[in-house]
């Protein structure tokens, strides 16, 4: 996985070989085949792991036993920390681009990385609107309201060219006004 990463990170998605992955995986092509059956399938996975490092953390043991706040300010902080990456930003930069010409990598990376994290944390808030602690009729709309108020205009500043350098102290800072301007709408 560590060489698909590499891999799509520097040449993009279309440029990238399964014979290029294997060579600096050090396997056979015929190996790399077997374990993912296409470029496409390897892609869908190396997002999916991208996406998991991610949300590092958001569900773990004794979920229910801790505290939602603290829960989503955690969130809110990966989330950052994830957006302002280098290698993510670039790697945001060449799926645009591949996007033009296959629209099933946008659906790929769509379904395995932003639909999951969504759905991740529907599941989260479903936990505590079971235990009465918030309250929403639309726990998707919820969840996307969340990321919404986390990533702001960020993503598109970084995208697009602008340096943005939070301290940690400032990116926690800014989880907890996201988190508290939704807990604000969202308290039972």
């Amino acid at each position: 996985m560590a060489a698909a990463r590499a891999e799509f990170l520097k040449s993009g998605y279309s440029a990238s070989s399964i014979e290029a992955i294997a060579a600096r995986a050090e396997v056979s092509k015929v190996t790399v085949y077997s374990w993912f059956q296409s470029k496409e399938n390897l892609f869908g996975e190396m997002v999916k792991a991208e996406c998991s490092r991610m949300s590092e953390g958001v569900v773990g043991e004794n979920l229910e036993a801790k505290n939602l706040r603290d829960i989503l300010i955690l969130v809110a902080e990966n989330m950052m920390g994830f957006l302002m990456d280098d290698e993510r930003i670039r790697f945001d930069r060449i799926l645009a681009a591949e996007v033009n010409r296959d629209p099933r990598i946008g659906e790929q990376f769509l379904d395995n990385g932003p639909r999951a994290l969504l759905n991740n944390i529907t599941k989260l808030l479903q936990i505590f609107v079971d235990k009465g602690e918030i309250q929403s009729d639309d726990l998707s709309a919820a969840a996307a309201m969340f990321v919404s108020l986390v990533v702001g205009r960020i993503e598109m500043m970084l995208r697009y060219g602008e340096k943005i350098n939070l301290t940690g102290p400032e990116k926690s800072e800014r989880a907890k006004r996201a988190v508290d301007a939704w807990m604000l709408i969202h308290q039972a």
